[in-house]
């Protein structure tokens, strides 16, 4: 199916096309390339993990978001801080992630400034990042920023994915974009995300075990998020990696942890290369997760599940675990900025919380690129009439994503696990749009299980 082919399509082309925003794929193709965005580091960049975790997340979810590229000023090229960034210079870690070093950004492309103290001039659409302890986010409103005083790699990460949101959504027509706050508190996500008690408690623990299900779009997002956290000594620390699939060049559009020389290798593999290489040990079970998965004594207690059907999720109760956080994101044009996370155990039963049978989502088969590719196929192609309306078929039921959002709903649930450990508020379901990202809606968790000691490291202090 060349361009269309359903495991090389780009998500951000497919998002154009299930819009009916192009009359053919080549057209969605063109309109995904004026997608650019520009990001500002200014000099408190250099001297701040936190800061650095918002650039990075920034520059490797926008990459994989805006097919035009995304274009980096750097006010100061100093050594990178953060764990990813394996001790390069800035420049070369902006680089590795997909970004373009340059003297001035693109006019008119909006920009996301990170620690600068100025809009950046060439546009009318500027961001700022912003952090404090547990709460992360972006202003069009310098005046608004938190103070970025208390690191938190995780709150920046989720400033620098937010930044992406506001600005994607911007790029592609949506006007209340980039016109507003938007942030959230990981800590007390259902307040509002500016107000004192937003900024959190302790975070003097980290788990030192988990167990990913599924290392797709969202255990890739976990899998960063995981990785920005301040472990003084990861060797201590070890994952279990549950997948059988291989990565596909579609992949590369979502899954923050997957470049080229990662198409055709199973997730499981890449995901553990990545990690063993920032210091932590891993286990790799390269099977589904169905009824015949257990926990053995002495592994993971928790886990953080990524999965793409219902079946699975609801078994997430039965295989042995203390603490089960499970996200799952919207696939269709109309709600792939939705995120909704699930606690186990809590007041919801895994078994009750997807139907057995859900019915299937309507497919954009009808849009006009999905009918052009028809013509095409049929007049270029040995193709029968029903293997061409099976190819389409395909390619419409593929979802649409965005590694922006996965980014979000890892930080919601790998902040799960650490109120966990830290005593703090805990939920049993969390649902967030991206879309309105002022309003979410929160459970609290009343049937949590009993304390327990999951495994945990000390952090160290993070700047």
């Amino acid at each position: 199916m060349g361009a269309a082919d359903p495991g090389a399509l780009h998500r951000t082309v497919k998002l154009e096309a299930d819009e009916g925003r192009a009359a053919t794929f080549a057209e969605a193709g063109r309109i995904a390339q004026r997608y650019v965005l520009g990001i500002d580091a200014g000099a408190a960049v250099a001297r701040s993990e936190t800061h650095q975790a918002a650039l990075l997340t920034a520059v490797n979810a926008g990459a994989r978001a805006f097919p035009g590229g995304v274009s980096v000023r750097l006010a100061e090229d100093a050594p990178a801080l953060s764990p990813w960034a394996e001790g390069d210079l800035l420049s070369a870690a902006v680089g590795r992630f997909g970004g373009a070093i340059a003297e001035r950004l693109r006019p008119g492309a909006p920009a996301l400034l990170i620690g600068a103290d100025a809009a950046a001039p060439e546009t009318d659409v500027a961001l700022y990042a912003t952090w404090q302890g547990w709460a992360g986010g972006v202003t069009d409103d310098p005046g608004g920023r938190l103070p970025e005083t208390d690191g938190f790699p995780l709150a920046g990460a989720l400033a620098g994915a937010l930044g992406v949101s506001e600005a994607f959504q911007r790029a592609r027509g949506y006007a209340p974009a980039a016109r507003r706050p938007a942030g959230l508190s990981l800590w007390r996500p259902e307040i509002d995300w500016r107000a004192e008690d937003a900024r959190g408690g302790r975070r003097d623990y980290l788990p030192d075990r988990i167990w990913l299900v599924g290392l797709g779009h969202l255990g890739q997002a976990y899998s960063w998020m995981l990785g920005l956290l301040p472990y003084g000594r990861p060797a201590d620390v070890s994952f279990v990696l549950q997948d059988y699939d291989r990565v596909e060049e579609a992949n590369r559009s979502t899954g923050m942890l997957s470049d080229a020389a990662a198409v055709g290798r199973r997730k499981t593999r890449v995901v553990a290369e990545r990690l063993e290489r920032l210091g932590f040990g891993t286990a790799v079970t390269e099977r589904a997760f169905d009824g015949a998965t257990r926990r053995a004594a002495g592994e993971p207690g928790v886990a953080l599940a990524g999965l793409d059907s219902p079946a699975p999720r609801r078994l997430l109760e039965a295989a042995g675990f203390g603490l089960v956080v499970d996200a799952g994101l919207g696939g269709l044009a109309r709600n792939y900025l939705d995120i909704l996370v699930h606690a186990f155990p809590s007041g919801i039963v895994a078994a009750d919380a997807w139907p057995a049978a859900p019915p299937p989502p309507p497919l954009p088969a009808g849009r006009p690129a999905y009918r052009d590719l028809a013509r095409r196929l049929a007049e270029t192609t040995d193709l029968t009439g029903g293997e061409i309306e099976c190819g389409v078929i395909d390619l419409a039921g593929r979802s649409v994503g965005a590694a922006f959002v996965g980014c979000a709903a890892a930080a919601l649930a790998v902040s799960e696990v650490l109120r966990a450990l830290a005593g703090g508020p805990r939920y049993q379901a969390l649902g967030w749009t991206l879309r309105s990202p002022q309003a979410l809606q929160a459970a609290a968790n009343e049937r949590a299980a009993p304390p327990t000691n999951p495994g945990f490291v000390r952090a160290r202090a993070a700047s």
